[in-house]
């Protein structure tokens, strides 16, 4: 059976995106893990090296995005065709938004009162609004076929989609919901992630095995950085990049001024979400076949630990707080 990222089709299975993710105020604590397999959605103490809590949800949980508070997490089930909302301090499910299609890929507004959701079997991604304390669907925005990864702009204003089977980027304008500009990337981009102060967006390309660097002011593809087999998500750390292979079992680190790969990493099995905490230096690897988050140390380039995780860890969006 096939999962979104892997192949065209949405069954079994599913992917930060990694969208922009608020500074946090000190080093990461946990890491806020979708466990697919296993219907879940796992607190991981990072200190402590151990899983403290799980959460049930069901329908094959994959993408996530926290809340700009870090309180809630929001998670797509593109099986149970909707979005969990948990509060992660009580451990509980306290709301499911049922949404057609497969919805996958999540991001929030980095200022609260919204979040969008990508569907995987559409063209399309879904709006969801805060109203009175709740969050309700508010209906939705054309983009690019089989939208996977999404990420928002620091202020809000911008929206960006990785549009997978059209091999495109969508820049949304969120206060018209309209797409102004369609950026042309690599094959099958899954992951987006931003860099803000530096004006840059990277996509993971899936079947091209490399990752495509874009111009943000200009619009534009501006480069592209070889990796290994089946990239699937980009986190930025320190003047360097990292992307999870799926098929290499490795994190490609490459540099951010050549765009020059430095080194491939050897991590677990399938590796899929990535995420950094700049406080310690240290990334976050969800290796899907090993029911693992492998540590890498961001200036050695080199993995130094492993953390067990429940079935089928996936991790596809911002999960560290």
């Amino acid at each position: 059976m096939s999962r979104p990222g892997h192949r065209p089709a949405l069954v079994v299975g599913l992917l930060a995106a990694l969208a922009f993710a608020p500074a946090q105020a000190g080093p990461a604590r946990e890491a806020i893990v979708t466990v697919q397999l296993g219907n879940a959605v796992e607190v991981v103490d990072l200190a402590a090296g151990r899983v403290v809590r799980r959460i049930g949800v069901d329908g094959a949980p994959a993408g996530l995005a926290l809340s700009p508070d870090r309180k809630r997490a929001y998670v797509t089930r593109p099986e149970g065709h909707g979005l969990a909302v948990l509060d992660l301090d009580a451990g509980t499910v306290v709301a499911e938004i049922p949404l057609p299609g497969g919805p996958l890929g999540v991001a929030a507004d980095p200022h609260g009162g919204r979040v969008y959701v990508a569907d995987w079997y559409g063209a399309r991604v879904f709006v969801l609004t805060e109203r009175d304390g709740a969050l309700v669907a508010d209906g939705e925005i054309a983009v690019g076929q089989s939208p996977s990864g999404l990420a928002v702009s620091p202020d809000g204003a911008t929206l960006y989609v990785a549009n997978r089977e059209a091999d495109t980027v969508s820049v949304v304008d969120t206060a018209t919901r309209r797409a102004g500009a369609t950026i042309p990337v690599g094959h099958h981009p899954f992951g987006i992630t931003l860099d803000a102060p530096a004006g840059r967006a990277y996509t993971a390309n899936v079947t091209g095995d490399d990752v495509s660097v874009i111009d943000l002011k200009a619009g534009r593809e501006i480069g592209r950085v070889p990796t290994g087999r089946r990239p699937y998500v980009v986190a930025l750390l320190n003047g360097r990049g990292f992307v999870t292979n799926q098929y290499a079992n490795s994190v490609t680190a490459f540099d951010l001024g050549t765009l020059k790969p430095l080194t491939e990493i050897d991590v677990g099995d399938h590796p899929e979400g990535i995420a950094a905490d700049p406080a310690t230096g240290r990334l976050y690897v969800a290796d899907w076949g090993d029911n693992q988050l492998t540590v890498i140390d961001g200036a050695g380039l080199k993995a130094i630990g492993r953390i067990e995780t429940g079935n089928g860890p996936r991790a596809f969006g911002d999960f560290l707080r």
